[in-house]
Order: structure tokens, then C-alpha cells, then sequence
């Protein structure tokens, strides 16, 4: 059967922009993966590879989204729908934890914020090394215009699946997620296994 034919993905300049994530399609491994990685499984990377170029293809259409909307990226705003989210304010450690980036990162993400006006900094009572950080009115504006267009992203992406293949997609990514967990409670593992360099990388 003939593998099916990619879309051509238009650019913002009008050509076609053949390097968009989504237009490769999932992974596929080489005929010879087997015979490279005896201790490997071609179904297992295939998989694993595909997950994380689907996740991809989803936060760059979201973020370009974001980015026509509110002229900032997708972790930017992130941020702010953790904030509004939360109902309260809270440290900027503790936000970056939620949006899962760096403090250094966070903070240049916080300054963006306010200089937009959608948070303040307030000093935190429970610790004076510390500030908390609230959502302001224009926040919670920014937030209230920007999260009914992410649902429709949302919406619109997961369309060619039918309501039982999404359930069914949701139950598998949960069992990966909970085995992503599992393996990363446990101490990491220096890299092992076998690999025979095939002819055409010699």
C-alpha cells in the first residue's frame, strides 16, 4: 500500500513550508534497524520517536496561535494560564515548576508579563528572600481571549480522531506517562546495548 500523501504545509510567506513537523508524518525506522540495534525494537522507537514529533506538531500550531493572538510564544503564556488557573498568587518557583522551564527562563518570562501588564510582583509574607506573583484584570483578559482559541486548536487537531479513538488515545498516553514516571523515580542508567554500524554510515 502506497504511504499516504503529506499535506503542503503553506508559509507565512506564502510558499510551502515542507519543514512543518506535522507534514513528516510519524516515524518510521530503516529496514536494517533490527540487524543495527540487536537489543532494540523497531515498533518501540517508531512509537516512541512519533509521540514526541505529534507533541511537537501540537505546541507549534499552539504556539503560533499565541503568537497572532497575544504576540508572545506558548511556554510565555503558559505561564500566565498557570497563574490564572491557580485561583492565588504564587512563587515564581513555584510557577516555573507548573510550566516545567528553568527559574532563569521564568524570570525573563515574569519581567514579559509585566511589562504587558498582566502580573505584579507582591512581596510574600511567609518569606522575605521571596516574592509571590499575582495575575492582574489584563491578565486575566489576555487569558479569557486566548484559551477559547487554544480549545479550538485542540478541537480542530484531534478532529480526524472519533470520540472512542481519542478515549483510546488518552487510556494509552496515560499508561506511557505512568511508565515515564516509574523510570524516572528510579536512579538513571549510563546508556548499554549493542549497535552495528550499518554499510551505508560507514
Amino acid at each position: 500500500m502506497p504511504a499516504p500523501e503529506r499535506p503542503q504545509v503553506e508559509s507565512r510567506r506564502g510558499g510551502v513550508n515542507r519543514s512543518a513537523v506535522g507534514a513528516r508524518g510519524a516515524v518510521r525506522v530503516d529496514p536494517d534497524f533490527s540487524a543495527e540495534f540487536p537489543d532494540g525494537d523497531a515498533s518501540s522507537t517508531e512509537a516512541f520517536a512519533s509521540l514526541v514529533r505529534a507533541g511537537q506538531a501540537v505546541l507549534a500550531e499552539i504556539d503560533r496561535t499565541v503568537a497572532v493572538t497575544l504576540g508572545v510564544r506558548q511556554p510565555v503564556f503558559t505561564a500566565l494560564a498557570v497563574l490564572d488557573g491557580a485561583g492565588e498568587a504564587l512563587t515564581p518557583s513555584e510557577i516555573a515548576d507548573r510550566v516545567l522551564v528553568a527559574s532563569a527562563t521564568m524570570t525573563a518570562t515574569l519581567d514579559a508579563h509585566e511589562r504587558n501588564g498582566w502580573v505584579r510582583r507582591i512581596p510574600n509574607p511567609a518569606d522575605r528572600r521571596s516574592v509571590l506573583v499575582e495575575i492582574t484584570d489584563e491578565g486575566r483578559a489576555a487569558a479569557d481571549r486566548m484559551l477559547p482559541g487554544i480549545r479550538a486548536v485542540e478541537k480542530s487537531m484531534m478532529a480526524v480522531l472519533t470520540p472512542e479513538e481519542r478515549a483510546q488515545l488518552v487510556d494509552l498516553l496515560d499508561k506511557v506517562l505512568l511508565r515515564s514516571a516509574e523510570l524516572a523515580a528510579e536512579p538513571p542508567t549510563e546508556s548499554t546495548g549493542r549497535r552495528v554500524r550499518p554499510e551505508r554510515l560507514r
